[in-house]
């Protein structure tokens, strides 16, 4: 098998590069400097002349030396205190002693008859040392009270009592759990009875030792009527003890 030929390509021929361009920029470049050295000599150089250095003359003053501080004046004393006048003591005058003017003894009432039954007209300023008279009359009111006989000696009291058969007192009830505990003792209760009989204040004189028992005794008691205690035909209030005995025997 034969190669088919190809056809021959057109022969290009480089030829050197010449150096052209770099004439033209190198002369370029030339140019361009010396008209910016016109330029520079063509513009006036304003030069600012330097400013007048001015001298400053510095004197040195000596100061006198200062005159020396006067002491100072020394403070004036207070002055010395006054002593009080003593004023005179005024001698005490003497009490004055007013003398009571001896009162005028009233005239003596008149005499009324007894056929006459229209009262004797008295004047008014009769009536005055009438009262007057009254009052002098007072002081002797003791003295006639002096002269009195004394009064009887006071009656005697008669005690309260609480054990009348008619007074139906009701015995205090036994606790059932002193009665299990076997407890038992005897109780002074203090009370005060009123003039109407009734028990009015009570009051623990001697505990039996158990609080349960003490209590029922007060209980029963505050309840009780008394026969009041007597002063002659009078009836008074008075304070009376109770015992109250408390015994397993008499449950």
């Amino acid at each position: 098998m034969s190669s088919a030929r190809r056809p021959d390509r057109p022969t290009i021929r480089r030829t050197p590069h010449r150096p052209r361009i770099g004439a033209i920029a190198l002369a370029t470049l030339v140019i361009l400097a010396h008209a910016a050295a016109l330029i520079a000599l063509a513009v006036p150089q304003t030069t600012t002349p330097p400013a007048p250095q001015t001298a400053i003359e510095v004197a040195l003053i000596t100061l006198p030396a200062p005159e020396p501080l006067a002491p100072p004046a020394p403070a004036p004393s207070p002055p010395a205190p006054t002593p009080p006048e003593l004023q005179p003591t005024p001698a005490p005058k003497p009490p004055v002693v007013r003398k009571r003017a001896p009162k005028p003894r009233p005239a003596p009432p008149l005499a009324q008859s007894i056929s006459d039954p229209v009262p004797a007209e008295v004047p008014e300023p009769a009536s005055e040392p009438v009262a007057e008279a009254a009052t002098d009359s007072e002081p002797s009111a003791p003295a006639a009270a002096a002269t009195s006989p004394a009064p009887a000696a006071a009656a005697p009291l008669i005690q309260a009592r609480f054990d009348a058969a008619y007074l139906n007192n009701p015995r205090p009830s036994y606790p059932r759990l002193s009665r299990r505990m076997h407890e038992q003792g005897k109780v002074l209760l203090k009370v005060h009875v009123a003039a109407d009989g009734a028990a009015g204040e009570v009051l623990v004189h001697a505990s039996s030792g158990h609080p349960r028992l003490d209590g029922a005794a007060l209980k029963a008691v505050t309840r009780w009527r008394f026969v009041p205690a007597r002063r002659g035909d009078l009836q008074v209030a008075s304070w009376v003890i109770v015992p109250i005995e408390f015994k397993l025997e008499d449950v």
